[in-house]
């Protein structure tokens, strides 16, 4: 198997000599450029239509090899996805498959993960090493009790400071991952209630109700009691105008907890990052 189009594509050239223009994408062709700027390549009249050949296959064999460096047709041993993608790309990113998931948490009180019989004691973890980890990799993890997502690392690191009544705490890392989201929209963790603890600017918003949609009757916003007074001291105009768009559709929404605080960020002309929950 080819280890992408372009690849297939590149394997009719080299094995045939030609390809017929029209399978030749643009995204293909602007990749391609400068093998028909410099006559590796060549478009030619065929019957009605045309064709590409291999004027110098020398040429196109050190094209290949230069961006394909395990050869068209890839590896044939089972590779990890990103480990795969440096071997037959040259770059992690470009891989077709996604690896396993970790998940930061921090736990308090007496939290608990469990899996059938299996139990994963968060809380103790927490308290000998300041965080816990899971990977996602299809076990089934439950959790009964309140969870936060909270949007930035140094407000998860010191989430207990937040008071916002929750046992387990999940690192979001900006927007929460959709595997993540899937996992805490799943049958195993529907008897878990979910506080959302992000930043109050239309980003943090729209992220809230992101995971009301997929979570609805058990997701709400964390909104401290001094939060229009952190506002009004701290806020930031600049998390208002990078964000015009989505806060003209919030202004639309039905949820309570989002037009309170939209009416705020409106009356002061200002968003507030979750980090100025730390100060007080």
């Amino acid at each position: 198997m080819a280890v992408d189009a372009l690849a297939e594509k590149l394997f009719l050239l080299v094995t045939e000599g030609n390809l017929a223009s029209s399978r030749l994408t643009d995204r293909d062709r602007s990749r391609l450029q400068s093998l028909f700027e410099t006559e590796v390549l060549a478009v030619e009249r065929s019957g009605a239509g045309k064709k590409v050949v291999v004027k110098n296959l020398k040429a196109l064999d050190a094209f290949v090899q230069r961006f394909y460096p395990s050869g068209l047709l890839g590896r044939s041993e089972t590779l990890l996805p990103k480990s795969r993608a440096v071997a037959e790309l040259r770059d992690s990113k470009k891989a077709r498959e996604i690896g396993p998931l970790i998940v930061l948490l921090r736990g308090f009180g007496k939290c608990q993960l469990r899996a059938g019989e299996e139990v994963l004691e968060i809380a103790q973890w927490t308290e000998l090493a300041g965080v816990a980890a899971v990977c996602l990799d299809g076990r089934e993890w439950e959790y009964s009790g309140d969870l936060a997502v909270v949007e930035n690392l140094e407000v998860f690191c010191n989430f207990e400071k937040l008071k916002a009544g929750a046992q387990l705490a999940i690192y979001a890392q900006g927007r929460l991952s959709g595997r993540i989201l899937n996992w805490l929209a799943s049958p195993a963790m529907m008897q878990a209630r979910i506080v959302h603890c992000g930043d109050y600017d239309p980003v943090g918003l729209d992220e809230y109700l992101r995971i009301k949609m997929a979570c609805p009757e058990r997701t709400k916003l964390h909104l401290p009691s001094n939060l229009e007074n952190l506002l009004s001291r701290y806020g930031k105009r600049e998390l208002l105008k990078s964000s015009a768009a989505v806060l003209s559709r919030l202004r639309k929404t039905d949820d309570q907890e989002v037009r309170r605080v939209v009416k705020l960020m409106d009356q002061y002309g200002v968003g507030l990052e979750q980090e100025a929950l730390l100060l007080g």
